[in-house]
């Protein structure tokens, strides 16, 4: 028994020994990884902070260094700047000192990401194994005191603006440029850290430099050239229809678009409402003609699509209609609807405006921008007709045609059937009148149509003639035209 209780207690003590050692193995662990046992900087650090050697020195005596140093150009710190007669001091009510010291210190580890982040500041500086902070990292605030000295003395230069109003007789305004004197910053800066190495009493002479507008009046003037231009003829439309093409495309008419910037159709011209101007014009609906709000707004979309083609702009979305239309050749067509968008992006180097315009026969798209040094143009391919489908015959369940038939066996014609179209089109791109690209920019198949026929549903009465109408058409007034490539009205 008495063997037993040992070899316990052997084994409890054991186990006891063993938890002691790993704590203390990981508090050393610890206390290395925070610096307890490292009294002096590391090799791998920079060994001088404004020309104070730190090398082989404790963490308290570099402290100690540092705070002293900065001490001293704190109380003794004194910044003079000239302009001619004009004399700028700034003394210590104009800035604070760093109350951080041991940051400082941290900065002299040139690989971390602080430093990083102070040096392409140009707050400090680093080159073999030194670094050197700058006097507005020591001493803040100096900066806007700086700032607002410079710009007391500085004309600056005046850059030219431009307002593109195509409603006015001169759309065009454009003020004047003009030359400036201004400091250049960084030189300053560079001058100022020189004397703060090696006095407390610095004294700078301020150097206007010439300074050019950013925009010239030149180069707006460039940006009032026209570049493209493309009309769709409107002349055979309703009223209702013809106001909603002008109402989407004036919603475009004198808009500046910057480089980089894309734009949405829908979210320029959007609701289309009654509240927001748009009327009651034919739209195509499940294959079929009916009355609906907004009927038109596709030849808008489609007349801005065109022109920004042939401006060069990039266009980031573009979908082709059901069926085809008539006022552009097929697969040069822009259908939106409240889940197709026309979108595009300015990827030129220019602003971009546009102009949109109307007469009764047509609407009119013009893009305004730096001149182009080569010419586009579009083509329209026709790879394949495709044959028209078969009739379809509906029986008139819900009596909406019980003024043209009624029994059965009598027919209406609401459609015929139509062809389809396998089509390409292509960018062509030309300088000087000779084609040097031509890039196929969509392919669309305009699925063939069957005719709609609709057919009585009630029962036939002895001695009632049967109406059996196959050439009749639903009166759709001069906005439908059918010719050998079938035309629609787009919503």
């Amino acid at each position: 028994m008495s063997t037993s209780k040992s070899k316990k207690s052997r084994t409890f003590w054991m186990i006891i020994t063993t938890l002691i050692i790993a704590i203390a193995v990981v508090l050393i662990i610890l206390l290395c990884k925070l610096n307890v046992f490292r009294n002096t900087y590391s090799s791998e650090f920079n060994t001088q902070i404004n020309g104070i050697n730190l090398k082989g020195i404790t963490s308290a005596e570099a402290y100690e260094k540092v705070s002293s140093y900065i001490a001293d150009k704190a109380n003794n710190f004194s910044l003079t700047l000239k302009k001619g007669d004009q004399i700028f001091i700034i003394d210590q009510d104009d800035y604070t000192i760093n109350p951080d010291v041991r940051s400082i210190l941290e900065l002299s580890d040139s690989n971390s990401d602080y430093a990083s982040k102070l040096e392409s500041m140009g707050l400090i500086s680093t080159s073999d194994g030194s670094t050197t902070i700058a006097f507005n990292y020591i001493f803040q605030g100096l900066d806007q005191k700086i700032e607002e000295i410079c710009q007391s003395i500085e004309t600056p230069a005046i850059d030219s603006t431009i307002t593109f109003s195509p409603t006015e007789a001169n759309m065009w305004q454009i003020t004047p440029s003009a030359s400036g004197k201004v400091i250049n910053r960084d030189k300053l800066y560079s001058n100022i850290n020189k004397q703060f190495a090696i006095t407390n009493n610095i004294l700078i002479e301020l150097e206007l430099e010439d300074a050019e507008p950013k925009i010239s009046e030149e180069y707006n003037q460039s940006l009032t050239n026209r570049i493209a231009k493309f009309s769709t003829s409107v002349g055979d439309s309703t009223g209702g229809r013809k106001n909603n093409v002008k109402l989407a495309l004036s919603k475009f008419n004198g808009m500046r678009i910057e480089p980089n910037q894309s734009v949405s159709f829908n979210e320029v011209t959007s609701p289309h409402t009654l509240d927001n101007g748009y009327q009651i014009a034919t739209i195509i609906q499940n294959g079929r003609f009916v009355d609906g709000i907004g009927g038109g707004v596709c030849q808008a979309s489609t007349t801005l699509y065109n022109a920004l083609l042939l401006s060069g702009i990039q266009i980031d979305e573009v979908h082709k209609h059901t069926l085809p239309v008539r006022y552009v050749p097929l697969a040069l067509d822009a259908m939106v609807s409240g889940a197709s968008d026309l979108k595009f992006t300015n990827t030129s180097e220019h602003p971009i405006f546009i102009k949109t315009s109307s007469t009764a026969d047509d609407v009119t798209v013009e893009i305004y921008s730096y001149p182009l040094d080569v010419e586009y143009s579009t083509e329209s391919e026709t790879l394949a007709t495709l044959s028209p489908l078969p009739d379809r015959i509906v029986p008139d369940v819900n009596k909406e045609y019980t003024d043209k038939v009624l029994f059965k066996g009598e027919t209406y014609r609401l459609t015929y059937p139509r062809g389809g179209f396998d089509v390409k089109s292509y960018l062509i791109t030309s300088r000087n009148g000779e084609v040097i690209d031509r890039k196929e920019i969509r392919h669309e198949i305009y699925q063939p149509q069957a005719g709609i026929v609709i057919e009585g549903v009630e029962d036939n009465i002895p001695d009632i003639p049967i109406i059996d109408d196959e050439t009749a058409t639903l009166n759709m007034g001069t906005d439908f035209l059918f010719d050998t490539i079938p035309t629609y009205v787009c919503p």
